[in-house]
């Protein structure tokens, strides 16, 4: 049977592989309508050992709606409470649990390979930046590296949150090519719950915008959620 017998945006599964390998969502940086279009779109998920990018989105996704793919159907519906929880428990195995042994930098098993192919696809899309300039004749000291500016909402769980306390914590996290703002401010959600606004610039050939989400959204006893609200060529 197929994966992909609606293609709303992608010819098929393969392609949707490819756009995830350096993606976290379909378009942007939180979940969002395409996120759910493409779901629907799936017959059902494909297995991790085959398209493990695909799995490891769809499996979020579920986790995040409630939505589940249903076999020889095109539409997701609403899951039971047990089908969404089945999903949840293998998004965990797919990246191991609390008591998964952590390396040096803190890291379980899976999370070290991801680290590791995301700094492997920088490195082969750095060199073959640098073959193409040396073939146009160009010379890298000539051209400043490019950069780019981060606004960064960051949304905690409950209203008296030391949100400043927060910022100290998530500015802790140091990585070549990334530069933390020196102020922030505070701007209310709902509920009296306030979300902080923070900035921070990187160096686009050494930084991942996902490198910076993910490590502020591992701080989950204070955060619930990190989008980037813009992003600014510098």
């Amino acid at each position: 049977s197929k994966l992909y017998p609606i293609m709303p945006k992608f010819a098929n599964v393969d392609a949707l592989e490819k756009h995830l390998a350096t993606r976290s969502y379909i378009t942007g940086y939180a979940l969002s309508a395409d996120d759910k279009a493409e779901l629907s779109a799936l017959s059902s998920i494909p297995s991790f050992s085959s398209h493990p990018n695909v799995f490891r989105w769809a499996s979020h996704i579920v986790a995040l709606t409630g939505l589940c793919v249903v076999s020889g159907s095109s539409a997701a519906t609403e899951a039971a409470p047990s089908a969404k929880k089945a999903a949840e428990e293998s998004f965990d195995d797919m990246f191991g649990d609390d008591e998964d042994e952590l390396n040096e930098e803190g890291e379980t098993a899976a999370e070290a390979a991801a680290t590791k192919a995301r700094h492997e696809r920088m490195e082969a899309a750095r060199k073959l930046k640098e073959e193409k300039d040396a073939k146009d004749g160009k010379k890298k000291a000539e051209k400043a590296p490019e950069k780019s500016l981060l606004v960064l909402d960051v949304k905690p769980w409950e209203a008296d949150t030391d949100l400043e306390a927060v910022w100290h914590k998530i500015k802790e996290y140091k990585q070549e090519g990334l530069f933390w703002g020196e102020t922030f401010k505070l701007e209310p959600v709902a509920y009296g719950i306030k979300k902080l606004v923070m900035t921070c610039s990187i160096v686009d050939a050494l930084v991942l915008v996902d490198d910076i989400t993910e490590n502020i959204e591992a701080l989950d006893e204070w955060v619930q959620s990190c989008t980037v609200a813009s992003m600014n060529k510098i």
